[in-house]
């Protein structure tokens, strides 16, 4: 039996030994995020373009993503996972929360999930199936053959597996093919988008770009109504720009076309309503937008929801007041905003529409 002090002496002999192997094992993460990131395909404050322009990172929930934010966040964890094999390393975990956006460009945020690769199948398989691929599915539209894809799924697994064997990459190559044709683009496009004629943000687009500058704002949110029918402001890029739509199909349209120009803008879909409960996470942005006919509620009760969602997204607020037939009227309008908000300004814009400067109360 060994003596206290023998004990003693071997302990401190195994933490010596153990310190230098996890600090070689820290800096051998940290040495393959920073390649990660220089491919884009992970987060690293002033390692992209982006971030180069001091962008925040937006903070999403999963339950805001269309079919588009979906299936271009499980084309990301694929191509982090292969990035990682390059390198002997591997994701221990695939959660979904861990995807988030600069811009529209998905990223991945955890450096802790990167674990050294083992001998065997990949470790976060189920969670990536469970977390990313059957939501994926299930935004897909045929929701009738969803056991199925289930089915189908388990046996593309056992052959991506026996691809493995042979070649680490195959697997991965399989899977992104496979997505490729999963999710289906047919419901909504940026060029079906545009086909409605809609007016246009005219006056209050200048007056919001104005305020922005004059605020130093770097975070906006502004708020789509479920039939807008004004056009959708057009940032000038200088501010993280989030804009939460009601109707799905114009989040997915807006999201496509965004990404497709490389925009400032993240499109969201508003499932719930409520964004910031939607994302206990979400940051209080400097500037609130909602301007445009359609984007705000013309009946009492729905206003004041509305005004006291607004309130707990920005310090301070842009709303344009849109006369509608058996709406409310102006004063009651004003009435409404006065009990959460300071009205700083007043501007017409035309048509009897008229543009509140507001800061929180």
């Amino acid at each position: 039996m060994s003596s206290p002090a023998g004990t003693e002496i071997l302990t401190r002999t195994a933490v010596a030994v153990a310190a230098p192997v996890v600090g070689s094992r820290i800096e051998a993460r940290e040495s393959v995020w920073r390649k990660l990131a220089e491919r884009g395909v992970v987060w690293q404050p002033g390692g992209g373009p982006e971030e180069a322009e001091k962008r925040p990172l937006v903070l999403s929930s999963e339950q805001e993503w269309t079919a588009e934010h979906w299936k271009d966040a499980v084309f990301l964890v694929l191509r982090v996972e292969a990035g990682l094999r390059e390198f002997g390393w591997t994701l221990g975990s695939a959660a979904s929360h861990w995807v988030q956006f600069a811009g529209c460009r998905p990223v991945w945020i955890c450096q802790t999930a990167l674990r050294p690769q083992g001998a065997g199948p990949w470790r976060a398989r189920q969670q990536f199936e469970r977390k990313l691929l059957f939501p994926l599915l299930e935004r897909c539209g045929d929701r009738r053959n969803r056991t199925g894809w289930r089915t189908r799924l388990h046996r593309i697994w056992e052959r991506t597996g026996r691809l493995a064997e042979n070649e680490v990459r195959d697997e991965l190559t399989v899977w992104e093919r496979c997505i490729e044709r999963l999710a289906p683009r047919r419901r909504w496009s940026p060029c079906a988008m545009a086909e409605g004629v809609r007016e246009p943000a005219g006056l209050a687009s200048i007056l919001v770009k104005e305020a922005a500058t004059r605020l130093g704002a770097r975070l906006v949110y502004e708020l789509r109504g479920k039939h807008p029918m004004c056009a959708a402001l057009r940032p000038d890029g200088r501010a993280a720009w989030t804009r939460f739509h009601e109707c799905e199909e114009e989040a997915a349209a807006d999201y496509l076309e965004q990404r497709a120009v490389h925009g400032c803008v993240l499109p969201l879909w508003n499932r719930t309503g409520d964004p910031m409960n939607a994302c206990p996470q979400r940051a209080e942005a400097d500037l609130a937008v909602a301007v445009g006919s359609g984007n705000m509620p013309s009946a009492l009760p729905e206003l004041e929801q509305f005004v006291d969602r607004l309130s707990r997204m920005a310090r301070a607020a842009m709303a344009e007041f849109v006369p509608v037939a058996g709406g409310l009227e102006w004063e009651a309008f004003l009435g409404v905003m006065f009990r959460r908000f300071r009205v700083e300004g007043v501007i017409e814009t035309g048509a009897g529409r008229r543009l509140c400067t507001l800061e929180r109360s």
